[in-house]
């Protein structure tokens, strides 16, 4: 199994390899032949880095600890407070999900040291040679000494789930931090690219280059700034908020829905107005207030998420401490249940509705699971059902399971500090850019029109004012498409740096894009009112 897992990944890495060469040749031959090469060469680039860091991935052994790392512990912990044979600590019974690549190692172990009649110590020893994080190779290394001299691993898990839980809660911190910087970088990269824009705006206007060169420039700085977001992705932690376990509330399909209907929306809102009118920034404007119905759906989906989350702790405990003395899983609930536990209340007496009339244990659990839609509470479960299984201390490992959700919850709360903060310095930052580019632009579709027009009223003129400025049809075209691209990356970095369920990223795009074509066309007319004067003259050498 271990062998297929490794071949399917393969595979999968070699289709998106195909995938990304395939969409940029693809893409060459819709374009004009002077840009063709710029999809290739992206596609060739990003083909070459997938590689090279495979390559890098497969032999350099990384130092790594995550949440999926402190839960596997905190569950082996769980599992040993039954004292089980020590193959239940290694084949962990995970009924909603488990632990990737983690779990396929243990199991490793578990037919090795079983089946094979190798020994726990000694299969231990086989399968770290394939572990490239050295956290866990560290921690496999240990339980194989313990075990080797007959000691109970409950103590030693215990030990290990909280130091493996502390330096979790420290590299959380510093990754925050490193996050700090980074998010301080691509503020100060935007702002750079704003000038660096309009220099080359301007020396197009003084200078005669071809309009090529500012599609470059909204390249280039496109390019880059995405290359950073996928820096800050890599570094930050996924902090999921919902499953993909497979079974789902009725809000998802809600959501998709809206969705849908968002997009529609959007778009034919996009298409009427700009016929209508053909001015793009009104488009822009008009055609993003509908992405506000997905956005705002999803945000009180991760709203009620995250107040599930808050009360679980408190009912994990008091479950844990009630079926500890009440070994019955719905006597144990009636009994919690009597306390009030916010929105997550419904869903627990939900679950007990099922377990009195004898549904199967496992399916409740897992619809519980399910209609919470909560990352949190799978992990949580999936360690609760297990320990129940294995004749596991609930009151122990109830008090374990609220204490690392609550510090790890805390966590996250410094992540959303940082974000809005961070949010707010986009929202500002994207409106300048906005408004100085579209100012810029105003002014050189007036420059460009005193200039022609004066050029082509005497022959003279030409001998004086020798510069030809590029046309700026070309540029006005392609410049509401970047502004478009760069709200696109705002928000994205703004979702990134938040966390949580990413389909809530349509409200600061919608945002983004509004901002954006609403001052673009405020710009434009504050521009024409300030150089009204030229214009007349412009108008009376046209006449004269």
């Amino acid at each position: 199994m271990f062998k297929k897992n490794k071949r399917n990944n393969k595979t999968g890495n070699g289709f998106l390899d195909v995938l990304v060469l395939g969409v940029g040749i693809i893409s060459a031959i819709f374009l004009p032949e002077y840009l063709r090469f710029i999809p290739i060469i992206t596609s060739m680039m990003l083909f070459v880095l997938r590689r090279v860091w495979r390559i890098l991935k497969s032999k350099v052994l990384l130092y790594e600890i995550d949440d999926d790392l402190v839960y596997l512990i905190t569950h082996m912990y769980a599992v040993s407070t039954g004292k089980p044979p020590r193959k239940r600590l290694f084949w962990l019974n995970n009924i909603a999900g488990g632990y990737g690549i983690y779990d396929r190692y243990l199991r490793k172990i578990a037919n090795l040291a079983v089946e094979w009649g190798y020994g726990f110590n000694k299969a231990i020893r086989i399968v770290v040679r394939e572990v490239k994080n050295k956290v866990f190779r560290d921690f496999l290394l240990r339980l194989g000494e313990i075990l080797n001299i007959g000691e109970d691993p409950e103590r030693f898990l215990d030990v290990e789930r909280r130091a493996f839980l502390t330096e979790y809660q420290a590299h959380y911190g510093r990754v925050i931090e490193a996050t700090k910087l980074l998010l301080g970088v691509y503020t100060s990269s935007v702002s750079s690219a704003i000038f660096l824009v309009i220099t080359f705006l301007i020396f197009s206007l003084l200078f005669s280059t071809t309009p090529n060169t500012i599609i470059f420039v909204y390249i280039g700085i496109a390019m880059a700034l995405g290359l950073l977001i996928y820096v800050i992705y890599r570094v930050l932690p996924r902090d999921r908020v919902t499953h993909t376990m497979g079974i789902y509330p009725p809000e998802r399909k809600r959501y998709r829905l809206l969705l849908t209907i968002g997009m529609a929306l959007s778009i034919v809102t996009g298409l009427y107005v700009y016929t209508a009118t053909g001015i793009p920034s009104l488009a822009m404007a008009l055609g993003a207030a509908p992405l506000l119905l997905p956005g705002f759906y999803a945000r009180r989906i991760e709203k009620k998420i995250r107040e599930i989350e808050a009360f679980f702790p408190i009912f994990i405990r008091s479950f844990g401490l009630t079926y500890a003395t009440v070994p019955h899983v719905p006597t144990a609930l009636s009994s919690v249940l009597r306390s009030d536990y916010g929105p997550l209340t419904r869903y627990l007496k939900r679950l007990l509705a099922r377990l009195s009339l004898g549904v199967s244990p496992r399916i409740s659990w897992l619809r519980f699971i399910g209609e919470t839609w909560s990352e949190m509470i799978r992990r949580n479960i999936n360690i609760v059902y297990d320990s129940i299984d294995a004749g596991g201390n609930l009151a122990e490992v109830g008090t374990v399971l609220s204490e690392t959700t609550f510090r790890i919850l805390d966590m996250r709360k410094q992540r959303v500090q940082v974000s809005k903060a961070f949010e707010s310095t986009i929202y500002i930052i994207h409106t300048l850019f906005s408004a100085v580019l579209s100012f810029i632009l105003s002014l050189m579709n007036i420059f460009y029109l005193l200039i022609t027009t004066i050029q082509q009223s005497s022959a003279y003129v030409p001998s004086v004012l020798p510069f030809q400025p590029i046309p700026v049809e070309l540029v006005d075209m392609i410049t509401p498409v970047f502004i478009i691209v760069l709200a696109i990356l705002n928000a994205t970095v703004i979702k990134v740096a938040q966390g949580g369920m990413y389909e809530t990223v349509w409200v600061p795009l919608a945002i983004l894009l509004f901002i954006s074509g609403v001052v673009m066309q405020s710009m434009q007319t504050l521009a024409e009112t300030l150089f009204s004067g030229i214009l007349e003259i412009v108008h009376i050498v046209e006449i004269t």
